[in-house]
């Protein structure tokens, strides 16, 4: 590594979290820091090589907790910035930020910044809620300078004391990396391409939901409410797309009755998100909990309009009556409501299309968003 250039480490516990959300800040942050990028690299199997110009080096870091696993991940983190000592640590989710914050202040890291991307602990309750909440405010008084993907999530953060007054900075408009609106457009051919691959009519109206399935992301209300529509309106389909890490496929198919089963259409992992947005009339994200909601984005970019809750996060990127819907999170009626109405009025979801498009755009074109978080970690390093 050169001696010249600050020397950074990007942690997070899987490379999930790095495919999703980090590799455009990654190769740009190449250009100007020796970069070392730790997470948990036996995770995640199904994903493609992440091919970055940066060092990896893997921890046993879990997303749940596993005592043993984050003892020896604590002790592996204290070897890797030990032996590298670095100029900046940078931690996004809760994990690896509580970890990561705790070993780089031991140690004396000088800037150390974590990134609030959405809170485990808001759709938990009990002695669970208190330890999760306690766990991101020492994360947030152990880091130097924090960051929020959104506005709202920050409101939130210091109204639930878990950010003093101030201390977090939304960079722009927000959202953790933007959209790349040369991949994410309308494309016609990939629309009629999918539905055929799929066995989905040309004529069918598609409502994709499209991230991790779990319980968190409000699948389960999804499944009752489509069910719910999809006896009234034949037209309608369900598609699911993302990996499957709660095993919700059995319990999906108990909420849908059996005849309507075969308008709900389940994937796993896919490296082209872009072609399923670009098969389906309206995107729905019925989450509990939301750093941004950034698959929202997505859909805007492909030029379809959102359903999502009313949540901190999710009402950053929906623009109530005007780029899509919010409903009261849990609330099934609501939703069922919702997708009804996308399905009766196509004019309306054209124009929430139309108006989400120009606002992605103009506000969340990725290579703006990744270069205000390049250009913040080097102001940081006085570059």
């Amino acid at each position: 590594m050169s001696e010249q250039r600050p020397k950074m480490c990007v942690l997070t516990t899987t490379p999930l979290v790095v495919h999703f959300f980090l590799k455009p800040h990654l190769r740009e942050l190449a250009r100007h820091f020796d970069v070392v990028l730790s997470c948990n690299f036996l995770s995640d199997p199904y994903l493609p090589q992440l091919d970055l110009p940066v060092v990896e080096v893997s921890v046993s870091l879990e997303r749940r907790i596993v005592p043993w696993r984050d003892l020896l991940a604590l002790f592996e983190l204290f070897q890797l910035f030990r032996r590298e000592r670095f100029d900046i640590v940078v931690t996004v989710v809760p994990k690896a930020g509580l970890l990561g914050m705790f070993v780089a202040w031991t140690l004396r890291v000088p800037r150390r910044v974590h990134i609030f991307q959405g809170e485990v602990w808001v759709s938990r309750r009990g002695p669970v809620r208190w330890l999760l909440k306690w766990a991101d405010g020492l994360t947030a008084r152990l880091a130097t300078h924090v960051l929020a993907v959104s506005s709202s999530e920050r409101n939130f953060l210091e109204r639930e004391g878990v950010v003093s007054l101030n201390k977090a900075q939304v960079l722009g408009e927000g959202s953790i990396c933007g959209v790349d609106t040369a991949k994410f457009r309308a494309d016609p051919s990939a629309r009629a391409k999918v539905r055929v691959k799929l066995g989905i009519p040309d004529d069918a109206v598609i409502c994709i939901y499209l991230g991790r399935l779990t319980t968190d992301k409000g699948i389960l209300d999804l499944a009752q409410a489509f069910a719910r529509v999809a006896a009234n309106r034949s037209e309608l389909w369900l598609l699911l797309v993302g990996p499957d890490e709660e095993r919700m496929n059995s319990r999906l198919c108990e909420l849908v009755p059996e005849q309507f089963q075969s308008r709900m259409v389940i994937r796993g992992f896919t490296e082209k998100p872009e072609e399923f947005l670009a098969a389906s009339d309206f995107l729905c994200l019925p989450s509990y909990r939301e750093g941004f909601g950034m698959v929202i984005l997505e859909a805007a970019a492909v030029g379809i309009p959102a359903i999502g809750t009313r949540i901190h996060g999710i009402t950053d990127a929906i623009e109530e009556g005007r780029t899509g819907r919010l409903v009261s999170v849990g609330d099934v009626e609501a939703l069922t409501e919702a997708l009804t109405q996308c399905c009766e009025q196509p004019g309306e979801r054209r124009r929430f299309g139309a108006a989400a498009q120009k606002r992605v755009t103009s506000l969340f074109e990725q290579k703006i968003v990744v270069d205000r978080y390049v250009e913040y970690f080097r102001s940081l390093c006085g570059r």
